[in-house]
């Protein structure tokens, strides 16, 4: 008997039809029963951390562009099964690279992004750099047409003029302390919130009414901030721990409410809106401060590092750093394109109550309660520090940069019942108003630096042209 068999006597599965070479992983996948895909989906995990470490693993990318959750499930179910791996056995894969890598566990740790975190980073990479690249542009054009002495006397007549600002109105506006005044963008009108908790809407020249007064917040209102490109969009914060995002209509001279920000479980501080308009910041006695979305009002980030709570934060006008000032005394530098700290400035000996960035850029003010202001030079690594301003004779509670002008004056007040104005060429103090007859809580200066409002423990707010 012959130990060959004739090819044409060979057995063919006449069913099976296996992958050829022109043949891409989404014919195969096409190929493939919906039965065993809900199988496999069957097994995997729910939670969307989970599913990305899984694909972590497999070494395949956690995040794809515009694909959702349930998105990223089914991506995951068909790696398993186009390359036939059980889930048991990725578990293993883990413990056998986690072996390799032991030397590495003292290693900084690092949350996973989600992929909403990550295309914001993308976002503000991108708009971060564009904007400095105009504002660098702008000094470089600026100090071409630099003039000594027109800067000069330029300088010296704004600073006067500023100085000399006099008390133009005041009005009560609520049964408690004022804690929050802002200016709209236009500066048109004036947005007050108080420790009673409500919020209203003045006429910033006439300190008119505008709107009725609104029972917005449970507790003490912690800060109000108008959106860049609106009129009509602003934010609060208080001691219920609740953001709370408004429209206000001037025809219906009303505030309606567009939604909640919740998150922070105790008292918020302050709030901010990113120079974009797109992101909201929050400060919080949690000891956090977190990066929101505006328009869906969804946490992007959760960012610890202070020992207590976090009081106040200020994004720089470029939009790609945050300072945030802590009860621990310590202001800390984070850059929100990488999640990462930057700096922490020390200098302050007791709780710092305000941050603001000088529109400048490189240039952040922090106040705190053993009555100085602190200003720091970024550009400065190693020396940080800039100046020491001796302010109030207790807690300064608001610090404000002139804008039109880059920052060439300094605004604050605090519990000496008076409202200060410096140089930031020299930090020397220009002038002192008086006006309040007890402790000033916030203060907002108009964009051409003309007027400014302030509100206090007096329970009014006044307007100072």
């Amino acid at each position: 008997m012959s130990k060959y068999i004739a090819l044409e006597n060979l057995p063919v599965d006449l069913q099976h039809k296996g992958a050829t070479q022109n043949e891409s992983t989404a014919d195969i996948l096409k190929q493939l029963p919906h039965e065993r895909l809900q199988a496999v989906l069957e097994k995997i995990p729910e939670e969307d951390l989970e599913v990305r470490r899984l694909l972590s693993i497999l070494k395949k990318p956690e995040v794809v562009e515009n694909e959702d959750v349930q998105q990223r499930r089914i991506r995951l179910a068909e790696i398993l099964m186009v390359d036939e791996i059980d889930l048991e056995n990725i578990n293993n894969m883990e413990n056998i690279n986690g072996e390799e890598v032991d030397e590495e566990d003292d290693e900084d740790f690092f949350t996973p992004a989600t992929s909403e975190l990550i295309f914001a980073r993308r976002f503000l990479i991108n708009y971060s750099l564009e904007r400095s690249r105009k504002r660098l542009q702008k000094e470089m054009e600026r100090h071409q047409k630099f003039n000594t002495r027109q800067e000069l006397l330029s300088r010296r007549t704004e600073l006067q003029r500023m100085a000399n600002l006099e008390l133009a109105g005041s009005q009560l506006v609520s049964t408690k302390p004022i804690s929050a005044v802002s200016l709209s963008t236009d500066d048109m009108v004036v947005a007050t919130g108080s420790w009673a908790g409500d919020l209203q809407v003045l006429n910033s020249q006439t300190l008119q009414p505008l709107t009725q007064k609104l029972d917005s917040h449970v507790g003490k209102i912690g800060a109000i901030d108008w959106h860049p490109d609106s009129n009509n969009q602003m934010i609060s914060c208080a001691e219920d721990g609740l953001i709370k995002n408004f429209q206000y209509s001037n025809e219906e001279g009303g505030l309606r409410l567009l939604g909640d920000l919740v998150g922070h479980e105790r008292r918020i501080s302050d709030v901010k809106y990113h120079p974009s308009g797109k992101f909201i910041g929050s400060a919080s006695h949690d000891m956090t401060w977190r990066l929101w979305d505006a328009s869906t009002h969804q946490e992007l980030l959760l960012q610890e590092g202070h020992d207590k709570g976090v009081f106040s934060l200020s994004f720089q006008c470029d939009g790609s750093l945050v300072c945030s000032g802590g009860m621990d005394s310590l202001s800390m530098l984070w850059d929100i394109r990488s999640g990462s700290k930057v700096m922490t400035l020390a200098g302050h000996s007791k709780p710092i109550y305000t941050v603001a960035w000088s529109p400048n850029g490189y240039q952040v003010a922090t106040g705190g309660g053993d009555g100085m202001i602190n200003v720091w030079d970024i550009r400065k690594r190693d020396e940080g520090q800039l100046n020491q301003i001796l302010a109030h004779r207790n807690i300064v509670t608001q610090v404000r940069f002139s804008k039109e002008d880059g920052g060439k004056k300094l605004v604050s007040c605090g519990y000496d019942n008076l409202i200060n104005v410096y140089s930031s060429d020299t930090w020397l103090k220009m002038g002192s108003l008086a006006g309040h007859t007890d402790k000033i809580i916030s203060l907002d200066i108009s964009n051409n630096s003309h007027f400014l409002v302030s509100g206090g423990w007096d329970r009014s707010i006044k307007l100072w042209n």
